[in-house]
């Protein structure tokens, strides 16, 4: 199983989107280490992915978990730390997170000023200082980004080994004002989708490789194995996140909603949390259900706060997204039966590592 480890909720930026981390106490862990290996020893194989905040305001921590518990591990961050991580450390990660949002213009009016050329030049310091494992280029998609300029972007600096990207929440939320444009940009959005999935299948052709875009390896993984998929992040199912108390939340951005929490580090065993908490309607009807599986926890139990049209216009990104990979589907099967790419190529990721699939 996966588990989110909050080791502060303390931020060194002040995002657009986000604000600079969470204001709801605790702020900092209140549980002791010991506590956190006990209850993890009746997992044979955690996957520790450490959160916030900012992570890596809490090296020291991290440090000490890392040294106690057996297990891979996983960091998403900012990236403006990086350079703080020792390689002894660095080789221990399976997988690191970077929040950068496309190139430089866009990374800096999301995040400030500087920050996209501090994020590129740690990420090129982490592989010379001996970081052999799957960099991932974590993209935060709010109202009015180009996704097909900015995806192409982080691809071709030849840093990531894959890019992923979710779209941001606050254009959806009741609270938003009615007349955002919003519509008008998912309409853009899909088409640079679109764009984007053209010349992923072009690169395939001329280059022989799939291209590290993880929201279409995943749901092509499963297009061409018929294998469905429930929740693709795993909240909730083999996902949890441990929050600053010790409370267990299915999910790492819900983690003040009652309906999130499935337990506590001090008086559950980690298997009786799955299923505690589970997606509802409309998404379990729904005929794409399978390739799916709901995209959002978080949306999906908290759709009454979404804006009018809130949930259709999330919806219909997701169904755009995926007719236009099984569009693309017979392609791919005559590449690969053409050998000029492999089945193997599309099983991403190997375990679960903090990647949602579903933007």
């Amino acid at each position: 199983m996966h588990y989110h480890i909050i080791l502060t909720k303390e931020c060194n930026l002040n995002c657009n989107y986000c604000g600079g981390g969470s204001d709801t106490p605790p702020k900092e862990i209140q549980y002791t280490i010991p506590d956190l290996k006990k209850f993890l020893s009746g997992d044979k194989a955690p996957v520790v992915e450490f959160y916030g905040g900012e992570p890596l305001l809490r090296t020291a921590t991290m440090k000490e978990i890392m040294d106690s518990i057996s297990g891979r591990f996983v960091i998403q961050t900012n990236g403006l730390l990086l350079d703080k991580i020792e390689p002894h450390y660095l080789e221990k990660f399976n997988s690191i997170l970077v929040s950068i949002d496309g190139g430089k213009e866009v990374t800096d009016r999301n995040r400030g000023s500087g920050v996209y050329d501090k994020v590129v030049r740690n990420s090129k310091l982490i592989r010379e200082s001996g970081f052999t494992g799957d960099l991932v280029a974590r993209m935060t998609v709010p109202q009015g980004t180009n996704i097909y300029e900015n995806v192409l972007h982080l691809e071709g600096i030849g840093i990531f080994d894959h890019i992923h990207w979710q779209l941001g929440f606050e254009m959806f939320w009741e609270s938003w004002e009615e007349e955002t444009g919003v519509e008008a940009w998912i309409s853009s959005y899909n088409a640079g989708i679109s764009s984007l999935v053209e010349w992923w299948i072009e690169e395939m052709k001329s280059a022989g490789r799939v291209a590290g875009i993880v929201p279409f390896i995943g749901i092509m993984n499963s297009l061409l194995f018929g294998a469905p998929s429930r929740l693709r992040c795993g909240c909730g199912i083999d996902f949890f996140t441990v929050m600053p108390d010790g409370r267990i939340s299915a999910c790492p951005v819900s983690i003040d909603f009652d309906f999130s929490i499935a337990g506590s580090i001090f008086n559950d065993a980690p298997q009786s949390l799955c299923d505690k908490v589970c997606v509802v309607e409309p998404c379990i009807s729904c005929n794409i259900f399978t390739i799916c599986g709901g995209r959002c926890l978080f949306v999906n139990r908290a759709q009454d706060m979404l804006r009018k049209n809130g949930y259709f216009l999330i919806c219909s990104t997701v169904r755009h997204l995926v007719r236009e990979l099984e569009a693309a589907l017979p392609y791919i099967r005559e590449m690969i039966d053409c050998k000029v790419i492999g089945r193997k190529e599309f099983k991403y990721p190997e375990f679960n590592n903090g990647c949602e699939i579903i933007p």
